[in-house]
């Protein structure tokens, strides 16, 4: 594509952010990896415990994006400002029980909106339903914000809490697990 410092393979296209399969180009030649080493953006992530560098991103691609069947990763693309903003993935996708963890973050500040967050995760999402004939995809958060986005515009519905179940910001977290199934997806306008 025009004006990218990278070459861009989009997987699924949408009106303002498409998905694109992540290349070693992209580890290169974004700020992808440092997403994880910046504390206001991974603070209600399981990540932040260790540094990271292009090296272990590199290999995180390698090991444990390509080639898999069981994970789906894909990066953000702005369309209009040519740049990865984030990732997104399907996660634990379990072909003989029908679901899947959606999970995914906005690292590029600038582009923190609901907007983004919401078209990346909707186009990920019918997807899973459409494409891989999912029958619930869920997701876990320890930020009660996430979790009531991901209800009010995602029309997901919370399933539960995990007493302590993370360990972060000096003190172990409650996680809340929250989902939709493909019988809900199927009656919400925001999916056609």
């Amino acid at each position: 594509m025009k004006n990218t410092k990278y070459k861009i393979y989009p997987f699924i296209k949408g009106e303002l952010v498409d998905l694109i399969v992540l290349t070693k180009e992209i580890v290169e030649k974004t700020n992808w990896f440092n997403w994880f080493n910046d504390q206001s953006i991974t603070e209600n992530m399981q990540q932040h415990y260790y540094p990271n560098n292009i090296y272990l991103q590199k290999k995180f691609l390698i090991e444990s994006i390509k080639g898999r069947t069981d994970r789906i990763q894909l990066g953000v693309f702005h369309k209009k400002d040519k740049i990865l903003i984030g990732v997104v993935s399907l996660n634990s996708i379990n072909r003989f029980n029908r679901n899947c963890e959606i999970s995914g973050v906005i690292g590029e500040k600038k582009y923190q909106t609901l907007l983004n967050f919401v078209e990346a995760f909707k186009n990920l999402i019918k997807h899973g339903f459409d494409t891989l004939d999912m029958n619930r995809i869920y997701s876990c958060s320890i930020s009660k914000d996430v979790e009531n986005l991901m209800c009010k515009y995602l029309k997901f519905e919370r399933e539960g809490v995990l007493k302590e179940h993370v360990y972060k910001k000096g003190s172990f977290q409650d996680a809340y697990l929250h989902s939709i199934l493909k019988k809900k997806y199927l009656i919400h306008k925001i999916y056609n």
